[in-house]
């Protein structure tokens, strides 16, 4: 039996009129351009850079950086640099292209100023569609540094950062968050104030990954927590985030907590098809499986357009990490990740593809 029609349907977020509910999450150094591009090709109506902190983006080049990865336009030789010049690492996440929107950047901010100044720095450049706070990110190391999931026990902070970030710019702001930093009665609580007291100073959505802070990435993600803080934040768009890692699972999370929306995080890592089969799957009631020729093609234009933007030599870098997400599920699998890591040259990257991916397969 077919399922539900409308569990795919715009969205608005403030002025940004989505066409779909179905969002690429932001994945430190995942989302780069050529999975932006890949997914939106399969059904994503909106994409994320990976997260960037206000400073980084702040932070311009240095002489030293300049000399290897000289901005376009910019003469070494001069000595001079231009006024704005961003970071190569800002450059690299805020490169898009026609058709990369809209297009929303993940801020990581720990205090008010550098992140208002980084709202406006996005706006006046038109960089962004949207600006996405992240009070979720579990990593050890970036709560040690106040950042990201941090913020679920420092509220006060946590709604300095909101009011500086809406009242820097008309860019519609959003949050990322978890359900609490801990898993008690009231660090869910105050999470959930956070949530309330963000929607009445002017956010425009927010997502909410389905975990603590405290589980990471363990664990099994509370989707009944989505369908709770949908409810008690309405009309507030919310997306669901957490276990979403089949076309089957993220429509069962749409049936069962009538989020806004889906973000997809590592779900889309080595199938960005997963948002089509999404589609075709809560409108059809079936979907297509992806043939191993999709996947040869879908690997070697990811391949390419790494290397269009970093150069051959790191792109074969990435690679060899992203390879092991597309011999996901398939047959010999452990084989076809050990020959990614094994290969070093662009040539030997292709010769791999063809091999396992190829025709003769």
């Amino acid at each position: 039996m077919a399922e539900t029609p409308n569990l795919i349907r715009p969205v608005c977020l403030g002025a940004v009129a989505l066409a779909g509910n179905l969002v690429l999450a932001p994945m430190h150094e995942h989302t780069h351009l050529v999975l932006r591009r890949l997914a939106r090709r399969c059904g994503a109506a909106l994409a994320h850079t990976e997260m960037v902190t206000p400073e980084d983006l702040l932070a311009g080049p240095s002489e030293e950086e300049l000399r290897k990865h000289p901005p376009p336009g910019h003469d070494p030789a001069s000595g001079e640099m231009p006024a704005g010049t961003l970071s190569y690492k800002a450059r690299n996440i805020l490169a898009s292209m026609a058709g990369d929107r809209p297009l929303a950047v993940q801020l990581l901010p720990r205090e008010p100023g550098s992140l208002a100044q980084a709202v406006t720095l996005l706006a006046s450049r038109g960089a962004a569609d949207l600006v996405d706070l992240n009070f979720a990110c579990p990593s050890e190391r970036v709560v040690k540094c106040g950042r990201g999931g941090a913020m679920l026990r420092r509220p006060a902070t946590a709604l300095r950062l909101v009011e500086a970030a809406v009242g820097a710019s008309r860019l519609p702001v959003t949050l990322k968050m978890r359900i609490g930093f801990t898993d008690t009665a009231s660090a869910r609580a105050r999470a959930l104030d956070i949530a309330r007291e963000a929607a009445a100073v002017g956010i425009a959505g927010l997502t909410l990954h389905a975990r603590t802070v405290g589980q990471g990435y363990s664990g099994k993600a509370a989707w009944p927590e989505i369908a709770r803080w949908a409810e008690a934040l309405a009309p507030l768009p919310l997306f669901g985030s957490g276990d979403l890692r089949s076309p089957e699972a993220v429509v069962a999370m749409l049936r069962e907590t009538r989020a806004a929306g889906a973000s997809i995080a590592r779900g889309a890592l080595g199938s960005p098809w997963i948002f089509r089969q999404v589609i075709e799957l809560a409108t059809t009631g079936r979907y297509e499986p992806v043939t191993l020729r999709e996947r040869r093609n879908t690997i070697l234009e990811e391949f390419d357009g790494l290397a269009q933007q970093y150069g051959e030599t790191v792109a074969v870098r990435f690679m060899r990490l992203f390879g092991k997400y597309y011999a996901h599920g398939l047959p010999k699998a452990s084989a076809i990740r050990a020959a990614f890591q094994e290969a070093r040259t662009a040539a030997a990257l292709r010769e791999t593809v063809e091999r396992w991916f190829g025709e003769g397969q």
